[in-house]
């Protein structure tokens, strides 16, 4: 009778952990507006992206330029991200000649297709 009380209490204390990491994961999600250009570009760096980039280095500063970037795509080509570091790339904030050419080379519209 011991051993069967001593699983049951062991299940609890499972079910306890599982459920007190879950209110953050659903408090997280219950604000989440999906990234897309738009959200992105409307979005308060500090509150909304940073918390993103917890474990990055400089997030605050990060999560502002993403949300600079996603401003430049939207005023400067219309929402759409350029292929090309020629084609507009290093005119987003944020990005630098040598990741204007590693997004060169991933970012084409055919590869999505």
């Amino acid at each position: 009778s011991s051993s069967s009380s001593s699983s049951s209490s062991s299940s609890t204390t499972s079910s306890t952990t599982t459920t007190s990491s879950s209110p953050t994961h659903t408090t997280h999600n219950s604000n989440y507006r999906g990234l897309t250009i738009h959200s992105l570009s409307t979005s308060n760096p500090i509150t909304e992206i940073a918390p993103l980039l917890s474990s990055v280095l400089f997030g605050n500063a990060k999560a502002d330029q993403i949300v600079r970037a996603a401003r430049d795509v939207l005023s400067k080509f219309g929402g759409k991200v350029p292929e090309s570091a020629e084609g507009g790339l290093k005119e987003i904030t944020g990005i630098g000649p040598k990741l204007a050419e590693i997004l060169s080379a991933v970012n084409r519209r055919e590869s999505y297709l």
